[in-house]
């Protein structure tokens, strides 16, 4: 327990700023997140299979899925993304591509340094794009799929 507090607060802490995002944006893009969510474990099961790399002192050990990044900052910044740039499709790119960017290099040797996890078989090159291509699949998510279906329901 004692080595995995890094684990617990990157899961937690992102969490406390939800309620500012508002009720109303909470649900509208909460769908999306959790489609989200599900893509970013499955890549994360791709990525134990392939050795992208290798998550220090997992919550759960057994899950190739780490639950403090796949519902840590990642979550939260997703909602905050949207809330502040859906349907302003280049803006929202731009955005995600900075955040992107700023995940795949600084952060990660952060990360490493404080031996969160290692970047083993994928280069941060490759994360970074892999990034901004689920990026890319969350917002058609939303814009085919999930804007439909809640427009709709309001009707």
């Amino acid at each position: 327990m004692k080595e995995k507090w890094k684990m617990y607060a990157l899961l937690i802490i992102p969490w406390l700023s939800v309620k500012k995002l508002g009720k109303l944006s909470f649900k509208r893009y909460f769908p999306t997140i959790l489609f989200s969510n599900m893509v970013i474990a499955f890549i994360s099961e791709l990525s134990r299979e392939l050795k992208w790399w290798k998550v220090k002192n997992p919550i759960f050990p057994k899950l190739a899925t780490d639950v403090s990044f796949v519902f840590r900052p990642f979550t939260i910044l997703n909602l905050w993304i949207f809330k502040l740039t859906y349907k302003r499709f280049w803006l929202y790119l731009l955005t995600n591509i900075f955040a992107d960017y700023l995940f795949a290099y600084p952060l990660t040797t952060i990360a490493e340094k404080l031996r969160v996890y290692k970047m083993v078989r994928m280069s941060r090159k490759q994360l970074f794009f892999l990034s901004v291509a689920v990026a890319i699949i969350n917002y058609l998510y939303q814009y085919k799929i999930i804007e439909p279906q809640q427009k709709s329901f309001l009707k």
